[in-house]
């Protein structure tokens, strides 16, 4: 397998190079005879689907896993990786999608963590902190960084501050590969926008990135080439320029998935009867500096979208819905009469559940295995007295395991191992399990890949086609219009607007354009009109 496409014809020598590599863990397969090449000074993107091996091999590239066959070169010498300081020592340097930063620690203290510049001879213990601050001062300005923000703890900077923390920590270093794990995961569209400027300025300075992303918007303009793994395995290496979107999702898929909105959108056999009844109605739900005066219906077999930017209240809203967060003042009406959640425990039990966001933080149980993770919204369902039936639990699980397409080696599986779409849809898998009226989604797809995605799609299709109801709060614009049958729209706290998406709007790419604006127009406070 040779990882230079046949229509690269770049001669430069390789600063980091795998070669047909395999790695097995029991059962699976994660990846096999796989091959990657990365150029001094490139973004070079790596992208397949949830499964595909990127984060494994991003782990045999870091030191954290060793490749069972095969050969992973740096600067044409063999290298045998075994650890992720070692990694580091041969210029390499990882950063997760999950931040690896000391909340209490300022900037300086975090990019120099372990690794601080000694005073005087080799081997001293005495820390040279005038020189770390020269050095972090002088990273942080090319960046365009505040110098104030060095001093503060890095827990009061936003997100896209901390990234940039985690970049510096490797420059200083004199990495000379970054790789980046869904980097603008989270971000705001400003603040993504800002990030893929500063890694083509990485470039520019000779530093090569290794970009691991789901959102393919970020490719045109940002990767000079892009490498597709699918089932463990090399499928093709390809320059930018000589490529497009949906050809990379025919190579990561295997089929052609078509625009996302379209894969969403409802069918003209699904449409909403006008005489559905409301199943929810809020009003006028207030909460100090959060929420002010919000109020929303829900009708049954309805999709409602919740669109804005972030900090608007999109998650805030669904948060006090559920009880998670305390409310000044509002009413809430679900499933024929008046409820006051005082926890989700109870907003399950009145028929509403809510698969969150913060899936590793707010969702998934981590130490426990799929089965439990599935079944602890509602264990009484297969529990015998007071005690859980095992082989029931696992058979439970092992049907959702199919009917989802989860990638495990089974429902005794921890949940720790899947990957972040695969645990996605674990919880998709909790929520149907627990039997509700009611699913509110939020960022039903982020960190999935797009073959994935439309699973996710057709999951929410078949529960509301049995009349129940689903809330989705998206930050993609075409997900969120081709899923909904209404968008309303959040700003500051406030319900800024709302839009009916007509049956068919989908297939319409003017009609989808000029939705997408009046959303960001309602979002941003610009007009509506044209």
């Amino acid at each position: 397998m040779n990882a230079r496409s046949s229509r690269d014809d770049d001669a430069r020598p390789y600063l980091v190079e795998v070669r047909n590599v395999t790695k097995r863990f029991p059962g699976v397969v994660a990846l096999g005879n796989a091959s990657l090449a990365i150029r001094p000074g490139e973004v070079h993107a790596l992208l397949g689907e949830n499964g595909a091996g990127k984060s494994t091999l991003i782990k045999l590239l870091s030191g954290v896993y060793k490749p069972d066959a095969g050969t992973i070169l740096v600067n044409g010498e063999p290298r045998n990786i075994s650890s992720p300081r070692e990694a580091q020592g041969l210029g390499i340097t990882t950063i997760y999608q999950e931040h690896t930063l000391a909340a209490d620690l300022s900037p300086i203290e975090n990019i120099f963590l372990g690794r601080e510049l000694r005073a005087g001879r080799s081997g001293s213990i005495l820390v040279n902190r005038s020189a770390m601050r020269a050095r972090a001062q002088e990273l942080w300005a090319q960046f365009g960084g505040d110098r104030r923000d060095l001093s503060r703890p890095v827990a009061e900077l936003g997100g896209l501050k901390q990234r940039l923390i985690e970049i510096i920590k490797a420059l200083a270093f004199e990495a000379t590969l970054v790789i980046m794990d869904e980097p603008t995961a989270q971000l705001p569209d400003d603040e993504r926008d800002t990030l893929l400027s500063h890694i083509r300025a990485m470039r520019d300075r000779g530093v090569a990135v290794l970009l691991v992303t789901h959102r393919l918007d970020e490719l045109a303009g940002t990767v000079d080439r892009v490498t597709v793994f699918r089932d463990g395995q090399w499928i093709d290496t390809i320059p930018m320029a000589e490529t497009n979107v949906d050809a990379i999702i025919r190579k990561m898929v295997g089929r052609d998935v078509g625009s996302m909105a379209a894969a969403a959108a409802r069918s003209l056999s699904q449409s909403l009867p006008e005489t559905a009844p409301e199943v929810l109605s809020v009003t006028g739900l207030s909460r100090r500096g959060v929420l002010n005066n919000v109020s929303l219906t829900l009708r049954a077999g309805e999709i409602l979208g919740i669109g804005g930017l972030a900090g608007s209240g999109r998650t805030e809203l669904a948060r006090a819905i559920i009880g998670a967060d305390p409310i000044d003042a509002g009413e809430i009406w679900a499933n024929g009469r008046t409820i006051s959640p005082a926890s989700p425990a109870e907003a399950v039990r009145a028929g509403i559940f809510m698969v969150p966001e913060e899936r590793k933080v707010l969702g998934i149980v981590a130490g426990l295995d799929v089965a439990r993770n599935i079944t602890i919204s509602a264990p009484g369902k297969i529990a015998s007295s007071t005690f859980v039936q095992r082989r029931r639990e696992r058979s439970v699980a092992a049907n959702y395991v199919d009917e989802l397409r989860i990638k495990t080696r089974g429902p005794a599986e921890h949940i720790e191992n899947l990957s972040g779409g695969n645990q996605q849809k674990v919880l998709f898998a909790r929520a149907l399990f627990s039997d509700p009226n009611i699913i509110i989604v939020d960022e039903p797809t982020q960190g999935i890949d797009v073959g994935a995605k439309t699973e996710v799609y057709r999951l929410i299709r078949n529960f509301v086609a049995k009349g129940r109801s689903v809330i989705v709060i998206s930050s993609e614009l075409p997900e969120l219009l081709g899923l909904s049958d209404r968008v309303m729209v959040m700003r500051e706290g406030r319900k800024a607007g709302e839009l009916s998406v007509p049956i068919g709007a989908a297939a319409d790419p003017a009609q989808m354009a000029e939705m997408q604006r009046q959303v960001m127009a309602l979002a941003t406070g610009g007009n509506v009109g044209k």
